[in-house]
């Protein structure tokens, strides 16, 4: 609202607040293969998680390896199969 004398009163809003807390609400990952790179998997939502990507490798007939979890990196260390995991990963990442 103007006063006339060129004051203006009235609400301020932030309009961005919410998209602002939506990113804060999803998680996201650095996804490693041995030391390498691959990706990130962002958990958009509660059914999302991490292991998804452990049943996509598990589908495509890779089962040789450990994941473990430090902070936001998610490594994976193969048992043999670096190439076939960095492939496959390759294809899931794409695809998300």
């Amino acid at each position: 609202m103007g006063t006339g004398d060129g004051r203006f009163y009235g609400f301020v809003t932030n309009i961005f607040i919410d998209e602002e807390q939506t990113k804060l609400l999803q998680d996201q990952y650095e996804v490693y293969v041995d030391h390498d790179f691959v990706g990130r998997k962002t958990l958009f939502n509660q059914v999302d998680m991490l292991s998804d990507i452990d049943d996509f490798l598990k589908a495509n007939g890779i089962d040789s390896f450990q994941t473990k979890l430090e902070g936001d990196h998610y490594k994976i260390n193969p048992q043999g199969q670096s190439e076939n995991i960095i492939s496959a990963l390759e294809v899931y990442f794409k695809n998300r």
